[in-house]
C-alpha cells in the first residue's frame, strides 16, 4: 500500500494518515512509513527481507517431526527430559515440535492430542 502511494506521488503524510484511517489497528508506525518511504527514495524497490546471517534452523524438519512423534506414540508417559536424550534437540525445539507440528499437550503425564478424530473419540466411548 505505501509503495503505491508513493507510485501515485503521495507526501510522507499523505501515506500516513490513510492508512492510519482506514487501518488503525493494522497501520504501521509513521517512522515505517517513513523508513520505507526513503527507501523508495533511493531506487529500493525489493519488498522481500534480506538474506539474514546466522546459523538456520535445521533441526525442526520433518524427520525430527516423525522421529517425535513415534516416540510419544510408543510411549506416550514420556517426559521432556527422555524426549531430549532421545532426540537431541533442545527442549525450546521439543516444545514447538510438540505444540504446533504435531499438536498435542501434557495431560496427567500423558501426550493427548489437542483435538480427536472420529475414531478416536469413539474408542473413548
Amino acid at each position: 500500500m505505501i509503495l503505491i502511494l508513493f507510485k501515485l506521488q503521495k507526501t510522507r503524510v499523505e501515506i500516513y494518515e490513510p492508512l492510519q484511517e482506514h487501518f488503525p489497528d493494522l497501520a504501521p508506525s509513521q517512522s515505517t512509513v517513513e523508513r520505507w518511504y526513503r527507501e523508495f527514495i533511493h531506487g529500493n524497490f525489493v519488498l522481500e527481507d534480506a538474506p539474514r546471517s546466522g546459523r538456520p534452523n535445521i533441526s525442526h524438519n520433518e524427520e525430527n517431526v516423525n522421529e517425535m512423534l513415534d516416540l510419544i506414540t510408543k510411549d506416550p508417559h514420556i517426559t521432556y527430559a527422555q524426549l531430549e536424550y532421545e532426540t537431541e534437540l533442545s527442549s525450546g525445539t521439543i516444545n514447538i515440535i510438540l505444540h504446533e507440528e504435531i499438536c498435542v499437550r501434557n495431560l496427567c503425564a500423558r501426550w493427548i492430542p489437542h483435538s480427536l478424530n472420529l475414531q478416536q473419540k469413539i474408542s473413548r466411548i
